[in-house]
Order: C-alpha cells, then structure tokens, then sequence
C-alpha cells in the first residue's frame, strides 16, 4: 500500500490516522502495533457476545472496535449521521452535512470515499468475514444501515466521546 500526505491540505492528525490505517493499528493504540487478530476473529464470531450477532457478522466487540478506529476523524461524523438516520438516508443530505462539518465547500462522493477509506481498513483489520457496516445504494442514491447496526454503532461511538 502506498499512501500520500499533502502537508498543506492533511492536518497532523489526519496524516497520523492514514499512516495508522495503512499499518493496520487502530488510532492511539501503538500497544498493539503490528499485532493481527484476525485470525482469531472466527473464534470471537463463535464465541463472542452471547450469540448476539447482527448482519454481516458483526457484533458489539466488532463494532466497538470500528469505532476506535475512525473515533475522532470524517469517518466518525459520517457514520454517526448515517446511522442517526438509519435505515436509509439520501447520500445529498450526507454530503450536505458533511460540507458543513467539514468546511469544504461543494463536498462529493469523491470527498467522502476518502474519508470513508478508514471504515474499509478498520473492516479489514477486524476481519472474520465482516460485511459492510453500512451500503450505498447508488440506484435510489441512499446510505443504507441496519437498525440495530446503527444503534450499536451510536452507543459505541458515544461511549468514545
């Protein structure tokens, strides 16, 4: 994997966050640099939770993880408003919102793939045949996230700060 910085448009934080990502280390937590559960994410699928598991594999302990990896970033805004919205919100009103918090003016799809790319890594990192924690629905141009998904995602991200 190749990542860029650009100095004068990353903050310091943000080029921290990439450089977290692409080594697989969730943010603020270098006690684990370089350790990968992934192979035990089966186990915790099997094991994990008390058998209260949501779609596409996730549950709490998984979700939980997610959060610590985009707390604080783009990612973090964009997925607390999407699921605040759940089941479906237009991707306009997210992009809208996005605009504001970002302060980029006419922000778009492209803006938010890459600010979405840390909900991809943290995917990865959690591994054991997670599913997509929320889709887009390009057709009817929605962001779709199950219920129970976004309430779990909403406690989780709230308990963070």
């Amino acid at each position: 994997m190749k990542i860029s910085i650009d100095t004068d448009l990353d903050s310091f934080s943000d080029a921290v966050r990439a450089v977290h990502a692409a080594y697989g280390v969730i943010y603020g937590d270098l006690d684990t640099a370089g350790d990968d559960d992934s192979a035990n994410a089966d186990i915790a699928y099997e094991d994990g939770d008390d058998g209260d598991y949501l779609p596409g594999r996730w549950t709490r302990k998984r979700i939980q993880k997610l959060a610590q990896w985009v707390h604080g970033g783009d990612a973090d805004i964009a997925l607390r408003f999407i699921a605040e919205h759940a089941p479906a919100v237009d991707l306009d009103e997210v992009f809208e919102h996005m605009e504001k918090q970002t302060g980029i003016n006419g922000f778009t799809g492209k803006h938010m793939g890459g600010r979405m790319s840390a909900v991809g890594f943290a995917r990865n990192h959690i591994g054991g045949g997670v599913g997509h924690i929320y889709d887009t629905d390009y057709g009817r141009r929605k962001y779709r996230m199950d219920e129970r998904i976004a309430r779990v995602l909403l406690e989780e991200l709230e308990a963070l700060g």
